[in-house]
């Protein structure tokens, strides 16, 4: 009876999930049924890991899925490093060299903060089906704020904070280019990075991944690019972002073709396993720079102080202030990934960790069962604070 409660309640909470990320119409449901036999991958792994310490046995029985590295920056001996050094998928994590290239040049006095932006500017670079209702929900937040001049125009130090509260991939591509791939190459000199990838923008992602638009099956189309090298890839990208930026004519199709195929028109795997093209990091390497930041070493004290005001978004409006004296992250969540980096010091021990966290390329119905209470972020959040969590990763990765 019990178990049956619980598959109840387990299905109970994967449909709503799903709408919650697909729309409520009947398109959606179509999809639901189409990748049924999708969600029942990962499935014994959804009733074993109900709490955060069942989320630990999951994490030691998959060091293919997972990276976790958190470090005390004053008792570096405490630190937990889990297929640390293991390249991942970065997804909208990409945003920090954004951010933080964003705060140089600020600092730097060659870009204006309070400079009026046109919103309709960023919708040049909105993909149907692909996040879209997080470029609608970052644009009513705005509004809102009273953000929003009566011409339609937003601050950029607004535009670049919602960005990063929405994970608006629009947004992230119009500052992609505003900023300048210079510019971003100069930040990534500066922060010395030997095992991260540049970041690239996500609608010539997505448009280079989508198969139709390469006349193309996906599993064909998956394996032609996966044999690319990186440069090949990434100028495959660069120039379909260009052409979607610029090109009215391709624009418009490209346009339409997601909107008939809602999105890129494959399966939930597929969709899973597209994002190991993406840019990528090491667990290693981003805790490194939380660290530096945690610091305010980040290329200054002034442009790490800049960034920290973006980034401390969760403890600024999700009420964290019971269990830390600050905050701050980025966090992903998309079908079969879910990560995160952040920084803080808890109330309890005021002790300051720099952490980066990885779920990746995880079982579709496992990911569904994480991302519909957010258990990654709340993961992340408590090994900051919560000695028994920190000794249950410990011992289960160390089987």
């Amino acid at each position: 009876m019990r178990i049956l409660k619980f598959i109840g309640v387990f299905l109970g909470t994967l449909i709503l999930t799903f709408f919650i990320v697909f729309g409520f119409n009947l398109d959606a449901l179509k999809t639901l049924y189409n990748n049924s036999g999708d969600l029942q991958e990962g499935q014994e792994w959804v009733s074993k890991a109900t709490s955060l310490k069942g989320l630990t046995q999951y994490i030691g029985s998959n060091p293919q899925h997972t990276t976790i590295v958190s470090r005390s920056v004053t008792n570096p001996d405490t630190t937990i490093a889990y297929r640390a050094d293991k390249p991942r998928t970065m997804g909208t994590l990409s945003n920090f060299f954004l951010i933080t290239t964003y705060a140089r040049l600020v600092e730097d006095g060659k870009i204006d903060s309070d400079e009026l932006i046109s919103l309709d500017k960023t919708d040049r670079f909105l993909l149907p089906y692909i996040d879209e209702s997080h470029h609608d929900d970052a644009k009513t937040a705005l509004q809102n704020r009273d953000a929003i001049t009566n011409e339609g125009k937003v601050p950029l130090n607004k535009l670049v904070e919602i960005a990063i509260i929405y994970n608006d991939l629009a947004i992230s591509d119009f500052l992609y280019y505003k900023l300048g791939q210079q510019a971003i190459e100069e930040t990534f000199d500066l922060l010395e990075l030997d095992s991260t990838d540049l970041p690239l923008p996500f609608s010539g992602l997505y448009i280079t991944l989508h198969p139709d638009l390469n006349d193309n099956k996906f599993d064909a189309h998956f394996e032609n690019l996966s044999a690319l090298s990186k440069d090949e890839f990434r100028e495959k990208v660069l120039n379909s972002a260009q052409r979607f930026r610029t090109n009215d004519e391709f624009h418009d199709q490209v346009t339409e073709l997601f909107e008939q195929e809602q999105g890129l028109g494959i399966g939930f795997k597929e969709r899973r396993n597209i994002l190991s093209l993406f840019p990528k990091s090491t667990g290693q390497e981003l805790t490194e720079l939380m660290i530096l930041l945690e610091q305010n070493e980040l290329i200054s004290v002034s442009v790490s102080e800049r960034v920290k005001g973006i980034m401390d978004w969760p403890y600024q409006e999700q009420g964290l202030n019971n269990d830390f004296k600050y905050y701050g992250a980025l966090y992903d969540n998309r079908l079969g990934l879910l990560n995160g980096i952040d920084y803080g010091a808890s109330v309890y021990s005021e002790e300051p960790f720099g952490q980066a966290v990885f779920f990746d390329s995880l079982q579709v119905a496992f990911w569904f069962h994480m991302s519909s209470n957010l258990m990654h972020q709340d993961y992340q959040q408590r090994m900051m604070w919560d000695p028994a969590l920190r000794q249950a990763t410990l011992q289960e990765i160390s089987k």
